[in-house]
Protein backbone atom coordinates (compact mmCIF):
# COMPACT_ATOMS: atom_id res chain seq x y z
CA UNK A 1 0.00 0.00 0.00
CA UNK A 2 0.91 3.79 -0.29
CA UNK A 3 0.85 6.12 2.65
CA UNK A 4 1.19 10.29 3.15
CA UNK A 5 1.49 11.08 6.29
CA UNK A 6 0.76 14.83 6.66
CA UNK A 7 2.07 15.33 9.96
CA UNK A 8 4.57 14.03 12.91
CA UNK A 9 6.97 15.15 15.09
CA UNK A 10 9.50 12.63 14.84
CA UNK A 11 12.49 14.90 13.32
CA UNK A 12 12.36 17.00 16.39
CA UNK A 13 12.09 14.35 19.24
CA UNK A 14 14.91 12.56 17.16
CA UNK A 15 16.87 15.94 17.35
CA UNK A 16 16.39 16.27 21.08
CA UNK A 17 17.21 12.37 21.83
CA UNK A 18 20.13 11.86 19.02
CA UNK A 19 18.70 9.25 17.73
CA UNK A 20 18.40 8.20 13.81
CA UNK A 21 16.23 8.28 11.69
CA UNK A 22 16.52 5.24 10.15
CA UNK A 23 16.33 3.18 13.12
CA UNK A 24 15.34 4.54 16.68
CA UNK A 25 12.60 4.32 19.45
CA UNK A 26 10.02 6.43 18.22
CA UNK A 27 6.72 5.74 16.26
CA UNK A 28 8.64 6.77 12.94
CA UNK A 29 11.60 4.91 11.43
CA UNK A 30 12.75 4.22 7.85
CA UNK A 31 13.14 0.59 8.77
CA UNK A 32 9.25 0.57 9.75
CA UNK A 33 8.35 2.21 6.36
CA UNK A 34 9.27 -1.31 4.10
CA UNK A 35 5.88 -2.04 4.64
CA UNK A 36 4.44 0.31 2.58
CA UNK A 37 5.06 0.21 -1.38
CA UNK A 38 5.67 4.52 -1.48
CA UNK A 39 5.70 6.49 1.53
CA UNK A 40 5.25 10.12 1.92
CA UNK A 41 6.27 11.75 5.64
CA UNK A 42 5.50 15.47 6.43
CA UNK A 43 8.35 16.17 8.82
CA UNK A 44 7.52 19.32 11.34
CA UNK A 45 9.93 21.24 13.64
CA UNK A 46 8.06 22.18 16.15
CA UNK A 47 8.19 25.66 17.77
CA UNK A 48 7.47 25.48 21.26
CA UNK A 49 5.26 27.88 22.58
CA UNK A 50 7.74 29.38 25.12
CA UNK A 51 10.41 30.42 21.83
CA UNK A 52 9.51 33.83 20.05
CA UNK A 53 11.69 36.43 18.21
CA UNK A 54 15.06 35.24 17.20
CA UNK A 55 15.41 32.57 19.77
CA UNK A 56 12.56 30.34 17.51
CA UNK A 57 14.16 31.42 14.49
CA UNK A 58 17.87 29.56 16.01
CA UNK A 59 16.11 26.65 17.17
CA UNK A 60 14.02 26.13 13.45
CA UNK A 61 17.83 26.16 12.37
CA UNK A 62 19.19 24.25 14.74
CA UNK A 63 16.35 21.43 13.73
CA UNK A 64 16.15 22.10 10.12
CA UNK A 65 20.05 21.18 9.65
CA UNK A 66 19.65 18.19 11.73
CA UNK A 67 16.79 17.45 9.14
CA UNK A 68 18.73 17.53 6.76
CA UNK A 69 21.54 15.84 7.39
CA UNK A 70 19.40 12.85 7.99
CA UNK A 71 18.43 12.95 4.77
CA UNK A 72 21.90 12.94 3.71
CA UNK A 73 22.56 9.99 5.60
CA UNK A 74 19.64 7.84 3.93
CA UNK A 75 19.94 9.22 0.63
CA UNK A 76 19.39 5.89 -1.20
CA UNK A 77 16.11 5.80 0.66
CA UNK A 78 14.39 9.10 1.51
CA UNK A 79 14.59 12.06 -0.68
CA UNK A 80 12.41 15.76 -0.92
CA UNK A 81 9.39 15.09 -2.10
CA UNK A 82 9.90 17.84 -4.92
CA UNK A 83 13.21 15.98 -5.55
CA UNK A 84 11.02 14.29 -8.73
CA UNK A 85 14.33 12.76 -10.51
CA UNK A 86 15.67 10.89 -7.18
CA UNK A 87 13.71 7.81 -7.62
CA UNK A 88 13.68 6.91 -3.92
CA UNK A 89 10.72 5.09 -2.15
CA UNK A 90 10.32 7.53 0.41
CA UNK A 91 9.90 11.33 0.27
CA UNK A 92 9.82 13.94 2.81
CA UNK A 93 8.26 17.34 3.02
CA UNK A 94 9.35 19.64 5.25
CA UNK A 95 7.08 21.47 7.80
CA UNK A 96 6.61 23.67 10.63
CA UNK A 97 4.66 23.94 13.48
CA UNK A 98 4.06 27.04 14.87
CA UNK A 99 4.87 30.32 12.09
CA UNK A 100 7.17 32.08 15.46
CA UNK A 101 9.77 30.37 13.47
CA UNK A 102 10.11 33.13 11.44
CA UNK A 103 10.93 35.81 14.12
CA UNK A 104 7.89 38.05 12.97
CA UNK A 105 9.13 38.66 10.14
CA UNK A 106 8.47 38.73 6.07
CA UNK A 107 12.16 37.74 5.93
CA UNK A 108 11.95 35.30 8.10
CA UNK A 109 9.19 33.35 5.96
CA UNK A 110 11.61 33.75 2.80
CA UNK A 111 14.29 32.10 5.31
CA UNK A 112 11.87 29.34 5.75
CA UNK A 113 11.03 29.43 2.42
CA UNK A 114 14.80 29.03 1.20
CA UNK A 115 15.60 26.21 3.52
CA UNK A 116 12.60 24.07 1.85
CA UNK A 117 9.70 24.20 4.11
CA UNK A 118 6.32 23.53 1.77
CA UNK A 119 4.02 23.97 5.05
CA UNK A 120 3.39 25.83 7.79
CA UNK A 121 1.10 25.12 11.16
CA UNK A 122 0.25 29.01 11.59
CA UNK A 123 0.12 28.65 15.35
CA UNK A 124 0.74 25.83 18.29
CA UNK A 125 -1.80 26.48 21.61
CA UNK A 126 -0.92 30.47 21.97
CA UNK A 127 -0.59 33.60 20.48
CA UNK A 128 2.39 34.04 18.22
CA UNK A 129 3.08 37.42 15.56
CA UNK A 130 0.88 36.00 13.02
CA UNK A 131 -2.69 34.71 14.65
CA UNK A 132 -4.26 32.88 18.20
CA UNK A 133 -3.75 29.82 18.47
CA UNK A 134 -6.87 27.26 19.81
CA UNK A 135 -5.72 27.73 23.68
CA UNK A 136 -5.03 31.68 23.64
CA UNK A 137 -6.38 33.70 26.52
CA UNK A 138 -7.21 37.08 24.61
CA UNK A 139 -7.91 35.06 21.17
CA UNK A 140 -7.50 38.08 18.99
CA UNK A 141 -7.63 36.41 15.41
CA UNK A 142 -5.41 37.36 13.00
CA UNK A 143 -3.16 40.17 13.59
CA UNK A 144 -1.99 42.92 10.44
CA UNK A 145 1.16 41.14 10.00
CA UNK A 146 -0.41 38.09 9.96
CA UNK A 147 -2.49 38.38 7.37
CA UNK A 148 0.56 39.59 5.16
CA UNK A 149 1.95 36.41 5.93
CA UNK A 150 -0.75 34.37 4.93
CA UNK A 151 -0.78 36.10 1.81
CA UNK A 152 3.03 35.58 1.38
CA UNK A 153 2.59 32.12 1.77
CA UNK A 154 0.44 31.72 -0.58
CA UNK A 155 2.18 33.73 -3.00
CA UNK A 156 5.31 31.11 -2.44
CA UNK A 157 3.33 28.07 -2.19
CA UNK A 158 3.52 27.04 0.92
CA UNK A 159 0.58 25.24 2.33
CA UNK A 160 -1.22 27.32 5.16
CA UNK A 161 -2.42 24.72 8.35
CA UNK A 162 -5.45 25.89 10.51
CA UNK A 163 -4.42 22.61 12.94
CA UNK A 164 -3.98 24.35 16.05
CA UNK A 165 -5.88 27.50 15.38
CA UNK A 166 -8.64 29.34 17.58
CA UNK A 167 -12.06 28.70 15.79
CA UNK A 168 -12.02 32.68 15.54
CA UNK A 169 -8.82 32.72 13.89
CA UNK A 170 -10.15 29.96 11.41
CA UNK A 171 -13.02 32.03 11.24
CA UNK A 172 -10.87 35.31 9.87
CA UNK A 173 -8.80 33.34 7.75
CA UNK A 174 -11.59 31.97 6.24
CA UNK A 175 -12.23 35.69 5.31
CA UNK A 176 -9.10 36.66 3.41
CA UNK A 177 -7.36 33.37 2.11
CA UNK A 178 -7.27 32.95 -1.22
CA UNK A 179 -6.01 29.92 -2.04
CA UNK A 180 -7.69 25.98 0.10
CA UNK A 181 -5.86 25.53 3.32
CA UNK A 182 -5.42 22.32 4.93
CA UNK A 183 -6.05 20.95 8.62
CA UNK A 184 -3.03 18.67 8.96
CA UNK A 185 -3.92 17.13 12.21
CA UNK A 186 -7.08 17.41 13.36
CA UNK A 187 -10.34 15.42 14.31
CA UNK A 188 -13.73 15.82 13.73
CA UNK A 189 -15.38 17.90 16.79
CA UNK A 190 -18.17 15.04 17.69
CA UNK A 191 -16.14 13.76 20.70
CA UNK A 192 -17.38 15.09 24.52
CA UNK A 193 -13.90 16.04 25.03
CA UNK A 194 -13.63 19.76 26.32
CA UNK A 195 -10.00 19.70 25.16
CA UNK A 196 -10.74 18.05 21.89
CA UNK A 197 -13.16 20.55 21.76
CA UNK A 198 -10.59 23.31 21.14
CA UNK A 199 -8.29 21.61 18.94
CA UNK A 200 -10.74 19.52 16.41
CA UNK A 201 -13.18 20.48 13.73
CA UNK A 202 -16.28 21.54 13.66
CA UNK A 203 -18.86 20.36 10.73
CA UNK A 204 -18.81 23.93 9.52
CA UNK A 205 -15.39 23.89 9.18
CA UNK A 206 -14.95 20.43 7.66
CA UNK A 207 -17.11 21.79 5.45
CA UNK A 208 -15.93 24.54 4.75
CA UNK A 209 -11.89 23.25 4.04
CA UNK A 210 -14.50 20.55 1.60
CA UNK A 211 -15.91 23.28 -0.21
CA UNK A 212 -12.37 25.22 -1.12
CA UNK A 213 -10.51 21.82 -2.15
CA UNK A 214 -8.25 21.84 1.05
CA UNK A 215 -7.13 18.46 2.95
CA UNK A 216 -8.15 17.60 6.41
CA UNK A 217 -5.67 14.87 8.47
CA UNK A 218 -7.47 12.77 11.36
CA UNK A 219 -5.60 12.62 13.87
CA UNK A 220 -3.94 9.61 16.26
CA UNK A 221 -3.50 11.68 19.26
CA UNK A 222 -5.44 9.58 21.83
CA UNK A 223 -7.93 12.41 23.97
CA UNK A 224 -8.57 13.98 20.22
CA UNK A 225 -10.03 10.51 18.77
CA UNK A 226 -11.68 10.20 22.43
CA UNK A 227 -10.39 6.86 23.06
CA UNK A 228 -8.27 4.76 25.81
CA UNK A 229 -4.55 4.35 25.29
CA UNK A 230 -4.94 0.69 24.42
CA UNK A 231 -7.32 0.65 20.92
CA UNK A 232 -7.76 3.46 18.41
CA UNK A 233 -9.39 1.51 15.20
CA UNK A 234 -12.09 1.90 16.18
CA UNK A 235 -12.66 5.85 17.07
CA UNK A 236 -10.31 6.43 13.68
CA UNK A 237 -13.36 4.47 11.79
CA UNK A 238 -15.70 7.16 13.45
CA UNK A 239 -13.76 10.28 12.64
CA UNK A 240 -12.91 9.16 9.02
CA UNK A 241 -17.00 8.09 8.39
CA UNK A 242 -18.44 11.24 10.27
CA UNK A 243 -16.24 13.41 7.90
CA UNK A 244 -16.82 11.15 5.10
CA UNK A 245 -20.45 11.51 5.65
CA UNK A 246 -20.02 15.22 5.54
CA UNK A 247 -18.98 14.72 1.68
CA UNK A 248 -15.32 14.38 2.44
CA UNK A 249 -14.57 11.93 0.31
CA UNK A 250 -11.00 14.12 -1.82
CA UNK A 251 -10.45 15.49 1.62
CA UNK A 252 -9.99 13.11 4.20
CA UNK A 253 -6.43 12.24 4.65
CA UNK A 254 -3.86 11.13 7.58
CA UNK A 255 -2.08 13.03 9.92
CA UNK A 256 -1.09 10.57 12.49
CA UNK A 257 0.71 13.46 14.86
CA UNK A 258 3.55 10.32 15.62
CA UNK A 259 6.06 11.20 17.65
CA UNK A 260 4.21 14.53 19.47
CA UNK A 261 1.18 12.98 21.08
CA UNK A 262 -0.12 10.17 23.05
CA UNK A 263 -1.81 7.82 20.68
CA UNK A 264 -3.39 4.05 21.01
CA UNK A 265 -0.92 1.04 21.78
CA UNK A 266 -2.58 -0.71 18.36
CA UNK A 267 -1.54 2.84 16.62
CA UNK A 268 2.00 3.28 18.28
CA UNK A 269 4.23 2.52 15.50
CA UNK A 270 4.27 3.55 11.30
CA UNK A 271 4.09 -0.67 10.41
CA UNK A 272 0.60 -0.44 12.33
CA UNK A 273 -0.92 1.62 9.44
CA UNK A 274 -1.61 -1.53 7.27
CA UNK A 275 -3.70 -3.19 9.99
CA UNK A 276 -5.39 -0.05 10.09
CA UNK A 277 -6.33 0.32 6.57
CA UNK A 278 -7.41 -3.56 6.85
CA UNK A 279 -9.50 -2.53 10.03
CA UNK A 280 -11.30 0.46 7.76
CA UNK A 281 -11.85 -2.19 4.88
CA UNK A 282 -13.52 -4.96 7.08
CA UNK A 283 -16.06 -2.01 8.51
CA UNK A 284 -17.45 -1.13 5.17
CA UNK A 285 -15.23 1.79 3.61
CA UNK A 286 -14.82 1.09 0.03
CA UNK A 287 -10.90 0.52 -1.27
CA UNK A 288 -10.99 3.68 -4.02
CA UNK A 289 -11.75 5.72 -0.75
CA UNK A 290 -9.22 4.54 1.41
CA UNK A 291 -6.74 4.71 -0.92
CA UNK A 292 -7.72 8.36 -1.22
CA UNK A 293 -7.45 8.58 2.39
CA UNK A 294 -3.85 7.27 2.88
CA UNK A 295 -2.17 8.62 -0.08
CA UNK A 296 -4.16 10.22 -2.50
CA UNK A 297 -5.65 12.86 -1.83
CA UNK A 298 -2.52 14.54 -0.12
CA UNK A 299 -0.55 13.86 -2.74
CA UNK A 300 -3.30 15.38 -5.14
CA UNK A 301 -3.38 18.51 -3.62
CA UNK A 302 0.34 18.85 -3.22
CA UNK A 303 1.26 18.01 -6.47
CA UNK A 304 -1.57 20.91 -7.23
CA UNK A 305 0.31 23.55 -4.57
CA UNK A 306 3.26 22.63 -5.95
CA UNK A 307 3.18 22.64 -9.95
Amino acid sequence: MNFFDLHCDTITELHKKGESLKNNSLHISLEKADCFDAYKQVFAIFIPDTLRGKTAAVYFDEVCDFYYEQLSENKDSISPYIDFENQSKYKAILAVEGAAAAAGTIEGLHHLYNRGVKLITLTWNADNEVASGCFSETDNGFTPFGKEFVKEMERLKIAVDVSHLSDKSFWHLAEFAEKPFIASHSCCRIVDNPYAKRRNLTDEQIKHIIGIGGIIGINFCVSFLGCDEKSGFDEVYRHIYHALSLGGEKTVCIGSDFDGCNVPDDLNSLNKIPELYSYLISRGIKQDTLDDIFHNNAERFFKKLLA
